[in-house]
């Protein structure tokens, strides 16, 4: 917004309110909330009568699963539903790019992290007792650690240790420089220090569809796996974008939106 004058010389000189002009330097509406530590995650969110959810995780980077024993689990009072790989009504995998992620580890582990089972109940202590009280009997496995090794040894995945092979050649190799740096570089691994953590929070519809609400920055990829773990319609599958933390590519996977939602797969002991 500008407002045209008339200077002593004849000529027109704009003057600027400062209400919101092109150009300036916009506050961000999350900035304050996020510095005083009041912002709003999705882990904040709150709903008459709502469960609480625990995920039960690999101690192990590489391991065969023999039994998982949930009786334990069951038994604590409060508990409304103990889920697992078994308990996926739909496709067990989901994945930004390829399908090839589960979305709980069902017979082998592949990192350690990697969810194994979650537990819904009437209050978050109990969810966590809950997920303690469940045994798993593992076959701890030597982990593959050098990526070196993986190009040649035994297939992790059903489709091989290469996710894509991508060349990138470009001018001719032939043309050598005054000075020739090679060598071979190392670098550990990286990831995003986000604000928040991942969470979300899953509400049945009454058509049998779901409404989630999460952090993520890709909710129409977030819809469609969802509804393909769950087997539903992506129309009975509804995003509501919560409090996010950092734009980063760990906001946009799909595992913790999942699990809750799957736990309507039990709708009997909810």
């Amino acid at each position: 917004m500008t407002d045209a004058s008339t200077t002593a010389e004849g000529t027109h000189e704009a003057t600027r309110s400062r209400a919101g002009c092109v150009g300036d330097s916009a506050r961000r509406p999350d900035g304050v909330p996020k510095v005083r530590g009041s912002f709003a995650y999705s882990s904040d969110l709150w709903a008459e009568g709502m469960l609480w959810g625990s995920t039960l995780r690999s101690p192990h980077p590489s391991a065969r699963i023999i039994a998982i024993d949930l009786s334990g689990a069951w038994q604590t009072p409060g508990v409304r539903a103990v889920v697992t790989a078994d308990d996926v009504p739909g496709n067990p995998f989901y994945g930004l790019e390829d399908h090839d992620q589960p979305v709980f580890a069902d017979a082998v582990v592949r990192y350690a992290g990697e969810p194994i089972a979650a537990v819904a109940a009437d209050h978050p202590e109990i969810a966590r007792l809950a997920r303690d009280r469940i045994e798993v009997t593992y076959e701890a496995l030597e982990p593959v650690l050098d990526p070196e090794v993986a190009l040649t040894g035994a297939p992790l995945h059903p489709n091989g240790n290469v996710f894509r092979h991508l060349p990138i050649r470009k001018g001719d190799s032939s043309v050598t420089g005054d000075v020739q740096v090679e060598g071979t570089y190392e670098l550990g691994m990286q990831d995003q220090a986000f604000l928040g953590p991942e969470s979300g929070l899953a509400i049945p519809d009454e058509d049998g569809g779901v409404e989630l609400f999460i952090s993520t920055q890709w909710l129409h990829v977030d819809r469609d796996q969802v509804a393909s773990c769950l087997d539903l319609p992506p129309e009975k599958v509804r995003l509501v974008l919560a409090g996010v933390g950092a734009p980063s590519a760990r906001v946009r996977t799909s595992a913790s939106r999942s699990t809750p939602a799957c736990w309507r797969c039990r709708p009997a002991d909810l």
